[in-house]
């Protein structure tokens, strides 16, 4: 008996956040961060790419997001990185 709550619950969460989330601004971020040798050559650049639901602080260098699957993701550098953001189109 009490799993069948616990399944009628979850049913009602994920009905809740989906009517949210045509009232939020998702976004694509593109994260990338160029890595440099001692010499000064570039070595490696990193390019990391996340569907974000919120932000919460956005800044060359310090960044704090939700993701749309819920998790909550905090880039930090001590240089600043490059960063470019596209609005998702909705599909209703």
């Amino acid at each position: 008996m009490k799993k069948y709550f616990v399944m009628i619950g979850s049913f009602f969460a994920r009905v809740w956040r989906f009517i949210l989330s045509l009232f939020e601004k998702h976004q694509h971020l593109h994260v990338s961060h160029n890595q440099y040798d001692v010499e000064g050559q570039l070595v490696d650049v990193l390019v990391k790419s996340f569907e974000v639901r919120r932000f919460y602080k956005c800044t060359p260098k310090h960044m704090r997001f939700k993701t749309m699957d819920g998790t909550f993701v905090e880039l930090k550098t001590a240089t600043p990185m490059d960063y470019m953001t596209e609005t998702m189109k909705k599909l209703v």
